[in-house]
C-alpha cells in the first residue's frame, strides 16, 4: 500500500499527518521522492497554503502542487491512495469539497490521466481547520494537570466550552476579541487550551491521535 498526501500547511500539517499515519500504520516508510515509493510507503507534500496548493503560481512560472502530484501518479504508477487535505475555513464543508473536486477533475483531464487510473482519490476537508479537529480532544483535562497559566482560555471556555461542545459548531468570537478569520480564532483557542495544561502546539498534536467529544 502506497499513500500520497497533499496537505495544505507547510510545516504543521506534514508533522501532524505523519504522526497520525505512523500511529495507524507503524509499518509505513516515509519517503521524499516519487521513485522511492516501492511497498508500504508514504509521501507527504506540503501545499504551502490555500489556494496555492491547487493553483498555478502567479508570481513565477510552474505548476501547482496538485498538478505536480497528479503527474507523479501518472508517470510512476506507484500510488494506491491519494489524499488532498485542506481547510474549509470560511466556506461550508460542501462548498470547499466541490471546489477541490472540480479542480481535481479538471487537472486530471489536463495531464492526460486515464479514466481507469488505479489510484483511489480522496478529499479530506478539515472543517473548519485542522486546529478545530485538535480542539475536539476533550481528554486532556483527564490526563494533564491544569497549570492555570492562560487567562484567555477561561474567557474562550466561558464563551464556548469545547470540552462539552462540538468545536466544529463554534462560529462566533468572544466579546472583545476580534480575529480576521474563524480559523485564526480556533488556532488561538487551541494554543490557549494546551497552554492551560502545560502543553504546546503543534508538539502535543503530533504526539497524540485525535479524540473527539
Amino acid at each position: 500500500m502506497n499513500l500520497l498526501f497533499l496537505v495544505e500547511g507547510e510545516k504543521t500539517e506534514p508533522k501532524i499527518y505523519k504522526a497520525w499515519l505512523h500511529h495507524l500504520f507503524p509499518y509505513l516508510t516515509f519517503v521524499d521522492k516519487p521513485e522511492d515509493m516501492i511497498t508500504n510507503s508514504c509521501r507527504i507534500i506540503p501545499g504551502n497554503g490555500y489556494p496555492n496548493m491547487i493553483s498555478s503560481p502567479k508570481l513565477y512560472g510552474g505548476i501547482s502542487r496538485l498538478e505536480a502530484c497528479l503527474l507523479d501518479i501518472k508517470n510512476f504508477s506507484n500510488v494506491d491512495y491519494f489524499f488532498i487535505c485542506v481547510d474549509s475555513e470560511e466556506e461550508t464543508y460542501q462548498a470547499r469539497f466541490d471546489e477541490i473536486k472540480s479542480r481535481l477533475d479538471s487537472l486530471k483531464i489536463q495531464v492526460g490521466m486515464a479514466q481507469n487510473q488505479a489510484t483511489k482519490f480522496n478529499i479530506i476537508i478539515q472543517y473548519c481547520c485542522i486546529e478545530t479537529w485538535a480542539l475536539g480532544n476533550a481528554e486532556i483535562p483527564n490526563e494533564y494537570i491544569s497549570q492555570s497559566s492562560s487567562k484567555k482560555f477561561s474567557v474562550f471556555q466561558a464563551h464556548y466550552d469545547v470540552l462539552i461542545k462540538d468545536p466544529k459548531l463554534m462560529i462566533d468570537y468572544p466579546p472583545g476579541h476580534l480575529f480576521s478569520t474563524k480559523a485564526r480564532f480556533h488556532k488561538s483557542y487551541l494554543k490557549e487550551y494546551l497552554q492551560e495544561f502545560g502543553l504546546s502546539y503543534p508538539s502535543f498534536v503530533t504526539l497524540s491521535k485525535e479524540k473527539t467529544n
